[in-house]
């Protein structure tokens, strides 16, 4: 049987099919506030758990698992796309993104499935929230948040950011400290221990494979700014995130 005549038969057939899907508008609406950065409407869509209700309705695969999987990465790829219309820097949503679905990706139950997904949206809706706050950015500035986000494992220098934008540095830093709300030293660091935190939370790299990974000149001048930065060390950050899993392990 050819493609178009499988069409037409499943065709037929969901035209007695009650289970309908939901009107664009509720799944955009939805869409609409994390782009916003609308965090109490999202927070609260999740809580209500009608995502989960609608993907059990529409079936894209028997397996249910793989089912809620299908719908769970469909809604992830929108609002990444969303949150890029609303100023988020491209590379940073794609790669949030890559990182949720591979973990989905290897969630075995519906329950794991859903947290990761509500987790993922309420990480998109935060930073939404975030840049609301700090006011949409320049050109000229969003340029190089993107370049920091794409060079995270370099050494990254005002000179060089000023040279891919074509502007003076001191000019680039005055405007990126007006609109940011930070030097880009400063914010440059801050992306780093960020993704320190990740590679801590989610990896057992050594911390002189992560100095080394986020282009700090030794494992000591790692280990001194995330203290600073985070308030604790890495080892007792990593330890307490352990901790953390074992706790809720032991309550589900």
């Amino acid at each position: 049987m050819t493609l178009e005549l499988e069409w037409q038969k499943a065709e037929q057939e969901r035209q007695e099919d009650t289970h309908q899907h939901e009107p664009p508008e509720v799944e955009f609406g939805f869409y609409n506030q994390v782009q916003q950065g609308d965090v109490d409407a999202v927070q609260e869509n999740l809580r209500s758990g009608s995502y989960r209700q609608i993907a059990m309705r529409v079936r894209l695969s028997d397996d249910l698992v793989q089912n809620f999987r299908y719908h769970c990465i469909v809604c992830l790829s929108m609002v990444s796309r969303f949150c890029i219309e609303g100023g988020m820097p491209g590379e940073q949503a794609y790669r949030m993104s890559d990182f949720y679905i591979r973990k989905i990706d290897t969630a075995t139950t519906i329950d794991q499935v859903e947290k990761l997904h509500d987790d993922a949206c309420m990480d998109y809706v935060k930073r939404m929230q975030q840049r609301k706050i700090k006011q949409v950015c320049s050109k000229p500035v969003s340029l190089c948040l993107n370049y920091i986000y794409s060079h995270m494992h370099e050494k990254i220098s005002t000179e060089e950011l000023a040279a891919e934008v074509h502007l003076h540095p001191s000019y680039l830093s005055r405007l990126f400290r007006e609109q940011m709300g930070c030097t880009l030293h400063d914010y440059i660091l801050d992306q780093k221990i960020q993704s320190a935190k990740r590679m801590l939370q989610f990896s057992d790299r050594s911390y002189a494979e992560i100095a080394n990974l986020l282009a700090f000149s030794s494992q000591s001048h790692f280990i001194q700014v995330f203290s600073r930065k985070v308030g604790v060390t890495p080892k007792q950050f990593r330890e307490a995130e352990f901790r953390s899993k074992l706790m809720r392990g032991e309550q589900e």
